[in-house]
């Protein structure tokens, strides 16, 4: 686009609240319902894996239309009160996730993240602080230097917690060429654990493949893990003999 050369109207959305979206090709969207995106960038009632953007301000049938026919008021900020029948006093500032447009599950695994549990206004029933744009999660990123071919580490810490928090994914970026050297005999299996307490194992070998080069790969299903304040995230590399990955980084999303 030319740089201007005379004055322009711009709309400007004052209240941040309120947003459109297109709805996907025949797809009703209920009121109340929680609304995720599918990979051509509809708005749909929330599938498993969806990025989600907020919850459906109104109800919206579009059965029989294209993708994009009609248009959806979406609520992308608050709280919201839902069901959800695991939700504890106990569980106040725990992620929450979503497997459909309506359940709500503290399961990370295979789920889409929601917000944070924020009250329990009576049994049964969640406070939820929807977190549409991922706000509340915060990354910790440690870079692994190139280790020889069989070399370890042991337990290394990269992160001591602050403040009471919960881990929901890990994964690894490859930074390198493309591993060598590793197979079912020389394995790669990286760790990562809290003050002796398990978080995640990926074992690598010739089944599931370290990624290659400038690519990320999750490792393996974390379980909303809880982590203390004062808490130390340890990382432990074991190769076997022939095993080399390269330098990588590991990245942990925690709230």
């Amino acid at each position: 686009m030319a740089p201007l050369t005379q004055s322009i109207e711009v709309d400007h959305y004052v209240d941040q609240e309120l947003r459109t979206y297109a709805i996907r090709a025949t797809t009703k969207i209920f009121k109340g319902a929680m609304v995720g995106i599918d990979s051509n960038g509809y708005a749909r009632g929330l599938v498993a894996g969806d990025r989600f953007v907020g919850m459906a301000y109104e109800e919206k049938d579009n059965l029989a239309g294209a993708n994009g026919a009609l248009k959806l008021r979406i609520q992308t900020l608050g709280d919201f009160e839902l069901p959800m029948g695991t939700a504890t006093q106990a569980n106040l500032g725990r992620p929450v996730f979503a497997s459909d447009d309506a359940t709500l599950t503290f399961t990370a695994s295979g789920n889409t993240y929601i917000g944070v549990l924020v009250d329990v206004p009576a049994t049964g029933r969640a406070l939820l602080r929807i977190d549409s744009n991922r706000k509340m999660v915060k990354t910790i990123v440690h870079a692994v230097e190139n280790l020889a071919a069989g070399a370890d580490i042991a337990a290394r810490a990269i992160h001591a917690f602050n403040q009471e928090g919960w881990i929901v994914a890990a994964r690894v970026v490859n930074q390198a060429t493309a591993a060598s050297g590793v197979d079912g005999s020389n394995t790669s299996t990286i760790a990562l654990a809290i003050d002796a307490g398990a978080v995640v194992t990926e074992v690598f070998d010739n089944v599931t493949t370290f990624p290659l080069a400038n690519a990320a790969q999750n490792l393996g299903a974390v379980g909303n893990t809880h982590a203390n304040a004062g808490d130390v995230l340890t990382l432990a590399v074991t190769n076997g003999a022939t095993a080399d990955l390269g330098s990588f980084l590991v990245e942990v999303d925690y709230i």
